[in-house]
């Protein structure tokens, strides 16, 4: 039997979005000396312009990314990256 296709489900891709916390990530980035967006990608082994779309929201990191990015920094995922509805409420 195929499986039943809810149209009204919502679905969390379309309807949230995963931004990066810029000014946190800024923060505890020059705690650990990465004060510019090159030495900051660098801490995390990733390419510079990697990050330059996280930090401009058009791409968002897989979990594994975000959970190695929050340890770089001796902080949380909760705390690096908040999760936007797409119409621009905060969800909690």
């Amino acid at each position: 039997m195929p499986p039943t296709q809810k149209s009204d489900a919502p679905s969390s891709k379309a309807d949230a979005a995963v931004r990066l916390r810029v000014d946190e990530y800024d923060r505890l980035a020059a705690k650990k000396g990465a004060k510019t967006v090159v030495a900051a990608a660098g801490l995390h082994r990733l390419a510079r312009t990697t990050l330059f779309d996280y930090r401009s929201g058009r791409k968002t990191p897989n979990l594994a990314t975000a959970m190695n990015m929050a340890a770089d920094l001796g902080t949380t995922v909760e705390k690096l990256f908040e999760l936007r509805r797409r119409n621009g409420g905060r969800q909690a």
